[in-house]
């Protein structure tokens, strides 16, 4: 797994397809990392080219100080879109990813060739009822609480070897980048100003029993950017992992779309 070093963060990425590819840059949420995406990247046509950074605090990420919020993930993201020569990409993001995503865009606008949000992050900011720090120690401290969360918004990925492996994987977050998060996504607030992004080749993706992330949120991000929205059949706040399948035909159609359709 390649890593780079820029003053005290260290980033690391996983990394498939073309080199010289159409660039895909893939952001997971929380309590997990760019393994999250494996099931997408290895369904990925062989003219893309695809990276999916661990964000800080998980995986193999480190930095000093702790900054977790939404502003320093995306301001991450430029450092190593940057250091692999990408002055764009295709953004995709899940969950937290795509506060990350859609906070740089905003930011940079230029970056951003295409946006693909799945299970959409609160564009108004996550409700108060989810801001439980003590359900996130106690799963932090317990990893049977913690693979029973999982699996809750995972409900329909197969319960098989690499399913295990993410468990134990994303259980290693740092107990910071938990609590911290909590208090990004409640502040992460853009609301309208998303409407700026408009004229972005941009499409939602909601699970259809995603009860976190619900259908509702996914409508009302993509009425902002004026985006197409998909619901995945069946699937609860992982279409990633629940229908890679359908993602990966999903961002494919979007990438091939002309401009303006």
């Amino acid at each position: 797994m390649p890593s780079l070093q820029s003053g005290s963060l260290t980033i690391h990425w996983s990394t498939r397809g073309n080199e010289h590819g159409e660039p895909v840059v893939f952001v997971h949420g929380n309590w997990t990392t760019s393994l999250f995406w494996r099931p997408v990247l290895d369904r990925l046509p062989a003219r893309f080219r695809a990276v999916a950074p661990d964000l800080r605090g998980r995986g193999q990420s480190r930095t000093e100080p702790h900054d977790y919020s939404v502003g320093r993930l995306a301001q991450d993201l430029v450092v190593l879109m940057d250091a692999l020569g990408l002055s764009s990409a295709h953004l995709v993001g899940h969950s937290l990813g795509t506060a990350v995503v859609l906070e740089l865009a905003l930011v940079e606008r230029a970056r951003a060739r295409s946006l693909t949000l799945v299970a959409p992050a609160w564009p108004d900011g996550m409700p108060r009822a989810y801001h439980l720090p003590e359900r996130q120690r106690l799963a932090q401290e317990n990893v049977a609480l913690f693979a029973a969360a999982f699996r809750g918004i995972a409900p329909t990925a197969p319960d098989d070897a690499f399913f295990q492996e993410l468990v134990a994987e994303s259980h290693h977050q740092r107990p910071e980048a938990t609590m911290a998060t909590l208090d990004a996504l409640c502040d992460w607030a853009p609301g309208d100003r998303l409407r700026a992004l408009a004229g972005i080749p941009a499409l939602v993706i909601s699970g259809e029993r995603d009860m976190l992330s619900t259908r509702d949120v996914g409508k009302r991000t993509a009425d902002l950017l004026g985006a197409r929205h998909e619901i995945a059949a069946g699937v609860g706040h992982s279409p990633n992992l629940e229908a890679p399948d359908t993602v990966v035909a999903l961002l494919d159609s979007l990438v091939k779309a002309p401009a303006g359709g």
